[in-house]
Parts: structure tokens; C-alpha cells; sequence
């Protein structure tokens, strides 16, 4: 698109600009204006993200309608191992290039029946792979094949990817919830692992855990309400935090049914001035740095505007100084002239590395993989409030497999 000064949008046209600039016809989405394009010579592999986040944002926004997904339905389909021989068989690859995880596979389940893939969806598989990766501790890795210990992170995405698939039954049900409850400390708030401080992002992920596991009653509403509010500054945002702390900060009151203890017509207004009218994109906070900006962000907001049931302002009309777009940036373009020659897409020359891209997670996530380092699965939904749509799903796997019968 051309360049345009000054032109009066909504905050929520804006959004949708940013988000179409960032497509791209290879069927997903960059992370921001200047991401690097998929190249395998360095080990540059979409992943599922590249299509999860964007989507969730539009869903929230009802606008779902301004892409044209089918070149993302083909690349979601390219992510299944059709290889029979492979031990991964049938199961989602988190990207080209990396195997699948109990993320991959609960970021599918959730996201192949919107693009009316559900046939795609194995849960023997699923539920076998999930399995390997519960360690002694009842907690879950990010792989079964490593001594890596198990996380919070990965063990709601894999407690959550099960129960929307009705296989909870096949992990240890008891010896998770004693993991969980092992990351709940006295002060409120959760872990990431045992045994080491609190953590406010985790927070969200160890309610949730709880819940899916059938314990509700084993949170202390008021403990970790309180353990939350003492991040909570004067600006209406946590204490020196961007917008996804902020966003897991209201994730967790949303949960917990205490979001009526903060200010939270302040606490909107600091989400909504994080919107740079530059591009119309999103800030980590207010007046940042527009180098910034990322889809990441804009996720976040719109995930609190929606848990607050106030989308609507986004209906306010504010003048844009720059119409979003996408370039590849120029650093990448001399780094491959240096070292190949060519900006032409070659072969990748890491074949040995078999699991997880080292060369792409260095150059594409850098600048906010300490984020997802802390919780790195932006804009699901709240499982333990879904149960009536997975049950309606799980009718509808289930009457197809006894059709096919």
C-alpha cells in the first residue's frame, strides 16, 4: 500500500490495517512491519503462531472476514506428519522445521475446527504424545525425548489441549494436580516450577490448571487476588510491565472473578494510549519506541478489551500519520548478500538440528522472547469457560466417527 499522512480512522480500522499489511500469501502472518520472510537458509520456518494470533485478534474483533484464508488453511495442513513411519505420525508440527509438542497440538485442536479442519485432528495421537512428555513430578516438558523439568507453561497447554479433546484420562489426573498445586505458594500466586518465587504471568495458567483438573476449590480467590494487586501502579497497568503482563494481570482478576477490586476505566484507557497513531499499531507501553511495535501487542490489547466485554472502544476515531507496511528489513537483505549472495530463498544448512529452530528463534523472536519465555500462548481463550462448545464439538467428532462406522 502507499504511503498516506494524516488520514482519520477508527482505532479499530487501524488494527485491521496493521493486521493485512503483515499477511502474506505464503498463508501466514509476520510478527511486525520489519520481520524477517521465511528463508530456510537460516533456519526461518513459520510456525502456527503465525496464523493463531492474527486470527484470535479478528475473531475478538468480528472482522474474520478481511483475509482470505485459504493459504493459511493450506499452510495449517502442510504443519500435519503424514509420514507413517514417523513416531510423530498424524500429529502438528509447531513449525517446518520442529517437532510437535503438547503447544503445537493444543494451539491446533483450537484453531484447525475454525478453518473447518476437525478431521485433522488426532486425539489418540494427541493424547499418546501428551502423555510421553508428564514427567515424575506430574508436570509436563516440552518434549518426552529431553530431561528438560517440566513447566507451568507446558503443563497447562498440555492439561488444557486434553480436556478439550476429552482424554484426560489418559495422563496421571492426581499426580498433575499435585504439580500445579506444588507451584501455589502461600503468598497467592503461582511458579513456573516448583520451589522458586512467584511469578505474576503464571498466574492465569495455574487457575486455569485447577480448574481443568475439576479443583476450583482449592483457590484462594482473595490470597491471590491480593498477591496480584500489589503489581497493580497508579498508571492502571502493572508495575513497570507492558501490555502482556497487563494482559495476564487481567486475565487472572477475569478468572477469579475479582476484576471489580481495580480501576478498570484506568486501566483501559493505559491499554488504549498504547496504540501509537503512527501506523496504528501497538506498543509495549505508551510512547515506546515505534521500532517496537509488534502483532504481539496488538493481541494482548484487544485480548483485554475483549475480557472486559469493551471492544467498543475501539470505535474512536484518531488520525493515522502513516499507513502500514510491510518491508523486509534491510539488515537481513545484506546479511544474505554477504553470506549467499542472493535474497533468492535456498536450502536450509542446519539439517542436523532436528527439533527446534536455534538460527530463527535468534533472529525472529529475540526481541520479545523473553515474553514468551514466561507464558508464549497469547490469545486463547479461557478453557474451564468453553465447556458447552467442546462438548458440542467432541457430540460432533463423535457422531462423524459412528457415521463412518
Amino acid at each position: 500500500m502507499d504511503t498516506i499522512s494524516s488520514h482519520t480512522v477508527t482505532r479499530h480500522q487501524a488494527i485491521l490495517d496493521y493486521i493485512e499489511a503483515l499477511y502474506s500469501q505464503e498463508g501466514r502472518f509476520y510478527g511486525w512491519l520489519e520481520d524477517t520472510p521465511t528463508d530456510p537458509r537460516i533456519g526461518s520456518y513459520p510456525n502456527i503462531y503465525r496464523v493463531h494470533d492474527p486470527y484470535t485478534i479478528l475473531k475478538q474483533l468480528g472482522s474474520t472476514d478481511i483475509i482470505d484464508w485459504s493459504n493459511c488453511t493450506e499452510f495449517l495442513k502442510s504443519l500435519l506428519n503424514t509420514n507413517p513411519s514417523s513416531i510423530y505420525y498424524n500429529l502438528v508440527n509447531f513449525s517446518h522445521r520442529s517437532s510437535p509438542t503438547p503447544i503445537s497440538c493444543d494451539v491446533a485442536i483450537q484453531l484447525f475446527p475454525e478453518f473447518g479442519l476437525d478431521e485433522w485432528i488426532y486425539e489418540d495421537a494427541i493424547a499418546d504424545l501428551i502423555a510421553s512428555c508428564q514427567t515424575s513430578n506430574g508436570g509436563f516438558r516440552l518434549y518426552s525425548s529431553n530431561e528438560d523439568p517440566a513447566e507451568m507453561i507446558m503443563t497447562w497447554s498440555a492439561l488444557q489441549a486434553l480436556d478439550s479433546i476429552g482424554y484426560l484420562s489418559a495422563i496421571d489426573t492426581t499426580a498433575a494436580l499435585n504439580y500445579v498445586v506444588s507451584c501455589y505458594h502461600d503468598d497467592g500466586g503461582f511458579s513456573n516450577v516448583p520451589d522458586v518465587e512467584s511469578m505474576p504471568d503464571i498466574v492465569p495458567l495455574g487457575l486455569f490448571c485447577l480448574n481443568i483438573l475439576g479443583r476450583p476449590d482449592l483457590i484462594r480467590v482473595q490470597n491471590t487476588t491480593d498477591y496480584l494487586l500489589q503489581y497493580f501502579d497508579e498508571a492502571g497497568t502493572t508495575s513497570g510491565g507492558t501490555l502482556v503482563n497487563t494482559e495476564r494481570f487481567v486475565w487472572s482478576l477475569y478468572t477469579l472473578g475479582t476484576l471489580n477490586q481495580i480501576n478498570i476505566t484506568q486501566m483501559l484507557s493505559w491499554v488504549i494510549s498504547c496504540q501509537t497513531t503512527h501506523n496504528g499499531a501497538f506498543l509495549p507501553v505508551p510512547d515506546y519506541d515505534i521500532q517496537g511495535e509488534r502483532l504481539e501487542w496488538v493481541r494482548a490489547a484487544v485480548h483485554i478489551l475483549y475480557l472486559c466485554d469493551r471492544i467498543d472502544l475501539l470505535n474512536e476515531t484518531i488520525t493515522v500519520t502513516e499507513y502500514p507496511e510491510y518491508h523486509i528489513p534491510q539488515w537481513y537483505i545484506d546479511y544474505i548478500n554477504e553470506h549467499f549472495g542472493s535474497t533468492i530463498s535456498g536450502g536450509g544448512f542446519i539439517p542436523f538440528w532436528p527439533d527446534i529452530d536455534i538460527i530463527a528463534i535468534l533472529i525472529t523472536w529475540l526481541p520479545y522472547i523473553g515474553i514468551f519465555s514466561l507464558a508464549s500462548l497469547p490469545g486463547v481463550y479461557i478453557a474451564w469457560t468453553r465447556k458447552k462448545k467442546k462438548l458440542e464439538r467432541r457430540e460432533q467428532r463423535n457422531r462423524r466417527k459412528h457415521m463412518k462406522a
